[in-house]
C-alpha cells in the first residue's frame, strides 16, 4: 500500500495538523482569493483539500468550492463540519491523478505540500495535468510547496513535537540529495505509551523543473512568491507559491 493511502488517518487529523491556528489559514485563503483573482461567481477546485480549512473557509465568504482528497477519514470530518455550519461546499473523493473535470475551473489551488506524492515523475506530471485540463481557459493555478534551497542551511534531520494532551510526534527527515527525495519516518507515543509508525515520502523539484512540469501540462509560469504577501523568492525563503496560468 503506498504511503498516501493509509497517513491521513485520525492521528494525522488529530495531531499533524493541530498547530495549524484560524489565524493562519485565513491568511492563506486570504492569499489564494488574490492570487487566484477569485471573484463570487468563480467556480475553485481546492485539490488535496484534507480536513478541509481551506475549502471551508472559502465557503464562509461564499465562494463556490470543490473540495477533492482520497482520504475517507479526512473527507468526513470536512462535510460533517461543513453540514453543522450550513456550508455549501461538494466533497469529492478522488486520486489527485485522475481529476473528472474539463474547463471547470476558474482557479486550482493545491495547499500544505500536497505534489511529489508519486515515485515516478511521469505521475507528478499526470497531476499537473489534469489540473491544466480542469481549468477554463485563462485559469490560475496556485502552488505551495517547500523551498529547498532556503531549507538546507539549517536543514534538520530531527525533530520533536508534545501535543496538549502528552503525546509526542517524533519526526525524522532523510534528504536523498541525488534522488531529490525526502522520507519522513513518523512516530507518535501517547502519554500511555502506545506507539504508532507512519510516514510519508516526498519528489522535491526545484524551480527549472516546475516551470518544465507546468508548461508541459498547458501552463504558463506567472509567478514565484517567497510569502503569502508576494515577497520575491529568495534563498533564505523555506517556502514558495507558484503561480501559473492555463494557456
Amino acid at each position: 500500500m503506498a504511503w498516501y493511502e493509509n497517513f491521513f488517518d485520525e492521528w494525522y487529523l488529530k495531531y499533524w495538523v493541530q498547530p495549524i491556528t484560524a489565524e493562519r489559514t485565513n491568511r492563506e485563503v486570504d492569499a489564494i482569493i488574490r492570487y487566484l483573482e477569485l471573484t463570487p461567481q468563480s467556480q475553485v477546485l481546492d485539490l488535496c483539500c484534507g480536513q478541509g480549512r481551506h475549502s471551508l473557509e472559502l465557503a464562509r465568504r461564499g465562494f463556490q468550492v470543490v473540495g477533492y482528497d482520497l482520504s475517507d477519514t479526512l473527507l468526513d470530518h470536512s462535510r460533517s463540519v461543513a453540514q453543522a455550519e450550513g456550508l455549501n461546499v461538494e466533497f469529492v473523493k478522488g486520486d489527485m491523478r485522475e481529476l473528472p473535470y474539463t474547463d471547470q475551473f476558474d482557479g486550482i489551488f493545491n495547499f500544505y505540500t500536497a505534489f511529489g506524492y508519486f515515485e515516478h515523475d511521469h505521475e507528478n506530471q499526470a497531476v499537473l495535468d489534469v489540473i491544466g485540463c480542469a481549468l477554463k481557459p485563462k485559469g490560475r493555478f496556485l502552488l505551495d510547496y517547500p523551498c529547498l534551497e532556503g531549507r538546507m542551511p539549517n536543514w534538520k534531520t530531527q525533530e520533536y513535537f508534545e501535543y496538549d494532551d502528552g503525546t509526542i510526534m517524533l519526526h525524522e527527515m532523510l534528504h536523498d540529495t541525488f534522488n531529490q527525495t525526502i522520507k519522513n519516518n513518523v512516530l507518535y507515543i501517547t502519554k500511555d505509551n502506545h506507539r504508532h509508525r507512519t510516514g510519508f515520502t516526498l519528489r522535491h523539484y526545484y524551480g527549472r523543473e516546475l516551470r518544465q512540469c507546468l508548461a508541459n501540462a498547458g501552463m504558463n509560469f506567472l509567478a514565484a512568491y517567497g510569502d503569502l504577501d508576494g515577497n520575491p523568492l529568495t534563498n533564505r525563503d523555506t517556502r514558495v507559491l507558484v503561480l501559473a496560468q492555463k494557456q
